[in-house]
């Protein structure tokens, strides 16, 4: 009980504050920034990487965003294939139910990875590759008022570790939730 009502107290005033705003907040000239940490489980092997994941958006309409990720790779555990795995994409994504507080998205972007495989060769040498990504992505953000938001992210990953040792599928299950702040370029707010 005590527990619930440590949580109804923290969540209370972003409710309050929501309700306080009569305008939409998700619109032509918002301004959204996040960072977090971001976690991501591969499809085609059995490891799970840890990443910062940075987030710019900016409304070209009230629906429609061009969007910006970068995922700074951490290594997260002994037995990893990749010394590096540093990500950035860039796309468009598409926002429903603008009107409300409350606003589900999906997204498409294309990407690059800056990969390093964790392979012993005999030369000692392992090449860092520039490989092409594909990604799509899909969530929603909770606009609590006019300069922050709660949001959760999932994102597929599609790609490739080219190298003359093993190539490495890239693909990947991420998962970011954190919040985000927002500036509107265009009144000021």
């Amino acid at each position: 009980m005590v527990k619930k009502l440590i949580l109804l107290t923290f969540l209370f005033p972003l409710f309050l504050s929501a309700q306080e705003t009569d305008n939409a907040i998700a619109q032509k000239g918002l301004l959204r920034a996040t960072g977090t940490i971001s976690f991501g489980g591969m499809t085609k092997h059995e490891q799970t990487n840890i990443y910062i994941h940075g987030v710019t958006e900016y409304f070209v309409s009230n629906q429609i965003t061009a969007r910006g990720d970068i995922y700074y790779y951490l290594k997260s555990g002994k037995k990893q294939m990749l010394n590096l795995n540093h990500q950035l994409f860039a796309g468009a994504s598409y926002h429903f139910n603008t009107q409300h507080h409350f606003v589900p998205y999906v997204g498409f972007q294309p990407g690059i990875a800056l990969t390093q495989d964790d392979f012993i060769t005999i030369n000692q040498e392992n090449n860092v590759e520039v490989s092409p990504l594909i990604s799509a992505v899909a969530g929603f953000n909770f606009y609590a008022s006019s300069w922050f938001h709660l949001f959760i992210d999932g994102r597929y990953v599609s790609g490739k570790h080219l190298s003359n040792q093993k190539t490495i599928h890239l693909d990947e299950l991420r998962l970011s939730f954190g919040l985000g702040f927002n500036l509107n370029v265009l009144t000021g707010k």
